[in-house]
């Protein structure tokens, strides 16, 4: 039974001061930020404002690269030479990290961004890529993704894993995400989330959109702050570990 889990959000993705609130409010309930670094999201002043905030509570703090395409977000795949792949992901993991140099902070993980997640999944070179990059960067940094081909190859270059689980995310039974096109996709009700992250922690298996349950292990549950109800979604979660004694930390922190 976990006595302790991280909570870690996408922050810095959104624009306007609606956003820069919202950011505020939800680093206070999470224990690790993932930056958006510039290619699908984010901007250099975004990035520090984030930084610098997530300085101000003492959490976890890692870089989010993802593909050059901020027309969708990131979020649909693009064909991409792993050679390519590999020094966009090196120089996002460095524009983060001299932010948080300046501000007197480690970085703590790399975690990809949307579409780079199936990729990795249907394309070990891209995986290898990705991980080859964090580690040349620094290979002390955590490599924050779900179990699966990206993890493995993580794991195989030495860097330290930690798997996560989208709290607000429909999964198949195969363990993919379900896509962000399809009903039922993305799930914003509240109710919905309890149980799930409830049932999580009971069993550590999901209920898939198949109706089947699959197992997951887990180290890191993520919400995604453009997700309708995130703050809402972000307190549900801390309420459930609360109601189980499990404790919200960081994973530069001891995780079972």
């Amino acid at each position: 039974m976990k006595t302790s889990v991280d909570l870690n959000c996408d922050l810095g993705e959104l624009i306007g001061d609606d956003a820069r609130l919202l950011d505020a409010e939800i680093v206070k309930l999470v224990s690790s930020v993932n930056i958006a670094c510039g290619f699908h999201a984010g901007n250099p002043r975004i990035m520090q404002r984030t930084v610098e905030l997530a300085a101000k509570y003492g959490v976890g703090i890692g870089a989010h690269p993802g593909l050059a395409d901020r027309a969708s977000f990131g979020r649909h795949p693009i064909a991409i030479a792993a050679a390519e792949l590999y020094a966009d992901f090196l120089y996002q993991i460095g524009a983060l990290s001299a932010f948080a140099n300046a501000a007197d902070q480690p970085l703590q993980h790399v975690k990809m961004h949307g579409a780079l997640v199936e990729m990795a999944r249907s394309d070990d070179s891209l995986a290898q890529a990705m991980c080859r990059a964090t580690r040349d960067a620094d290979a002390h940094l955590i490599w924050l993704s779900p179990a699966g081909v990206a993890a493995q190859a993580a794991t195989e270059m030495g860097l330290r894993v930690v798997r996560e689980f989208y709290a607000d995310r429909a999964y198949h039974a195969n363990g993919s995400l379900v896509s962000r096109k399809l009903p039922d996709a993305v799930i914003d009700d509240v109710v919905k989330i309890d149980d799930r992250i409830t049932q999580l922690f009971e069993s550590e298996t999901v209920a898939t959109l198949e109706g089947q349950r699959i197992p997951i292990a887990f180290e890191s549950i993520c919400i995604h702050s453009d997700t309708p109800q995130a703050l809402k979604i972000a307190q549900v979660v801390r309420d459930v570990c609360e109601r189980r004694s499990v404790a919200v930390k960081s994973f530069s922190k001891s995780v079972d």
